[in-house]
């Protein structure tokens, strides 16, 4: 739909990343057509809330011209909708996509054989695109749209699609794909494989060539600030204008802007993942475990997409098919570490863990997995557990297609950059201001920080925090803003330390004079809280319109009482450790999740076939 409209919708090599009706138009030879993407279907008796929404728009536009696209490498399962379409009396032009995997494909006798037309592309491909428009063009000006379609229900008719699909299958081009498989998805090597992949990710992100390219980049941004800071000096206006100006409104955008790069690198290598084929495979392998907690492998989609935003994660968990199993995910995609949260551990990780810094941010985001499952293993026994249908076509590897990964990571980006010119201006504006005018309105110049308005709500608040070592006023005042948006965290930590820069912030945070400040325990203790604890509002928003205001204060508390028991038992049990210790504790605690994974698969009784049970290829 992105190349045939010119839009820009997430689109993915997984199933369930559309999961509504979206329309878009377009133009052919001086003609506009609309265009709706439905969800994906296997056919007209959906299973999942996506299907259902799918199947019932097709019948309450039977009229319209459906064009029903398969996927050529999976053409016999695609083809159940079809057939249903064509006996339904549909208007269906047959599209057949990545062709381009076959060395001939015979469109014209598949169309035959179907009595209805039918061609042959290559989604990647302006020509092919053009001939789809073409084909949508013909059946409204040059053909008779009201052609009856012949009912697929005689033996020669299914004898003949038979003997296309086979001979389809003899020349499909020669697939590496089995060899692959035989590696990844054995039931010893699986577990290792997807840990290196994440290892290899976050190894990226923070070190070598990243840590190049952010360097530059800060140096431009602090430049483009300090100028602008002495432009604003020099303005014939009250000191507090030019230090609202400076901090408030053009530092917090400065400081979010300077973790830019890793955010890119991070979301980046995330799709190229996505677009690859790996994702549905990860679903695969995990949906025997995610089962034992309750979940489905298909929840692995919505949890994957949760790294990126939360928000957008809670709209596709309508692609599960239950109220349940939607329901459940929900609640637990708030532990997936939403890229908000990234400024946040490479800040500090920065300062207190630079050596090991992106081991230290991988330790984090295996441990929020470690919480997540360890609670939806308790959810399980506290709420009972219904059946569900898992139905997942494997897609195939593919060489991620460079433009459109660019382009799903450059939508990111500008919505990550859009939402700094927004919310967290606003909000940053909004802190700036209780921290720097007393109950009496007074401007406190940057000065008796402990006679701001935002100082008397965090110290009547602190002592809820002090027993996980999170007393200070000012890491209370962050961590109410976190609540907002975990981005604020940054921007709150500069403004209680009147820092003008990110070096400045590093070096504060390290001071024991400054009014925030950490040491390298209570800096990992402060990780953990913001790694586990309320989501945001728009995540909170997205949850409440799925599943209702009461659900969403569920989350809200539930989330809160979790991050706020895992801290007070690492804080009052393990202080006397430092935290290279407590990170080996939590690999430890990993190693032992995985063994007890791989136990369970050796002991499943083994059938001696190619099937699912048994994870035999």
């Amino acid at each position: 739909m992105n190349t045939l409209t010119g839009s820009n919708e997430k689109a993915s090599n997984w199933h369930g990343v559309t999961v509504d009706c979206k329309s878009k138009k377009f133009e052919f030879n001086g003609e506009e057509f609309t265009v709706t993407d439905l969800p994906g279907l296997y056919s007209l008796e959906g299973f999942s809330n996506e299907e259902k929404i799918a199947s019932k728009y097709l019948f309450d536009h039977k009229d319209d011209l459906i064009v029903n696209i398969c996927d050529a490498n999976n053409l016999k399962q695609n083809l159940k909708l079809t057939t249903q379409l064509i006996e339904n009396s549909f208007n269906v032009l047959l599209v057949v996509n990545m062709i381009n995997d076959f060395s001939d494909f015979d469109s014209k006798l598949l169309s035959r054989i179907l009595s209805i037309e039918t061609i042959g592309i290559d989604a990647r491909k302006k020509k092919s695109v053009n001939n789809l428009k073409s084909a949508i063009f013909n059946y409204f000006y040059k053909k008779n749209n009201k052609k009856q379609h012949f009912l697929l229900k005689n033996e020669q008719k299914l004898q003949l699609l038979d003997i296309f699909l086979s001979d389809l299958r003899k020349k499909e081009k020669i697939k590496i794909s089995s060899k692959i498989d035989k590696l990844l998805l054995n039931k010893f090597l699986f577990l290792p494989c997807f840990a290196a992949i994440i290892f290899f990710i976050f190894y990226l992100t923070f070190g070598g060539f990243c840590e190049f390219i952010s360097g530059i980049f800060n140096k431009i941004v602090s430049f483009l600030f300090d100028e602008l800071a002495k432009l604003i000096y020099s303005l014939n206006v009250s000191v507090a204008v030019k230090k609202f100006l400076i901090l408030a409104v053009f530092g917090s955008i400065s400081t979010i802007l300077s973790f830019l790069p890793q955010i890119i690198m991070l979301l980046l290598l995330f799709n190229l993942i996505e677009d690859s084929g790996l994702i549905s495979r990860f679903a695969f392998m995990l949906d025997g475990f995610m089962k034992k907690i309750g979940l489905t492998g298909k929840s692995l989609f919505s949890i994957m997409m949760g790294y990126g935003c939360n928000a957008s994660a809670v709209i596709t968990t309508r692609n599960l098919e239950t109220a349940y199993q939607r329901k459940r995910t929900a609640i637990l995609l708030p532990f997936s570490t939403c890229s908000a949260k990234l400024p946040i551990f490479l800040l500090v990780s920065s300062i207190f863990f630079d050596k090991y810094k992106y081991l230290f941010v991988f330790a984090l985001y295996i441990f929020s997995i470690i919480i997540m499952v360890f609670c939806a293993a308790i959810y399980k026994k506290l709420v009972p557990d219904k059946s569900s249908v898992f139905i997942l076509e494997m897609s195939k590897y593919r060489f991620p297609y460079f433009n459109k990964v660019l382009k799903d990571t450059l939508k990111i980006a500008v919505e990550f950059v859009t939402k700094i010119g927004t919310t967290i201006l606003s909000f940053s504006i909004l802190f700036w201001i209780l921290q720097n005018f007393s109950i009496k309105l007074e401007f406190l110049n940057g000065e008796n920080y402990s006679n701001s308005i935002l100082f008397l709500v965090s110290n009547f608040l602190s002592g809820i925090f002090r027993p996980i070592g999170l007393g200070n006023a000012g890491i209370v005042s962050v961590l109410i803003f976190g609540l907002v948006a975990k981005e604020l965290v940054v921007v709150g930590l500069m403004f209680v330390n009147s820092a003008q820069s990110i070096e400045l912030l590093k070096l504060s945070l390290i001071s024991a004079s400054s009014v925030c400040h950490f040491d390298n325990f209570t800096a990992t203790i402060f990780l953990i809280f913001i790694l586990l604890y309320s989501p945001c509002i728009s995540a909170l928003s997205a949850i409440k319109m799925e599943f209702g205001r009461k659900t969403a204060w569920q989350v809200f508390v539930a989330q809160f009482i979790i991050s706020y028991v895992v801290c007070f038992i690492i804080y009052n049990v393990f202080f006397r450790f430092d935290v290279l210790k407590i990170i080996i504790l939590i690999f430890l605690f990993s190693i032992a999740i995985t063994y007890y994974f791989v136990v369970q698969c050796i002991r499943r009784k083994k059938c001696g076939g190619n099937c699912y049970a048994c994870r035999k290829f």
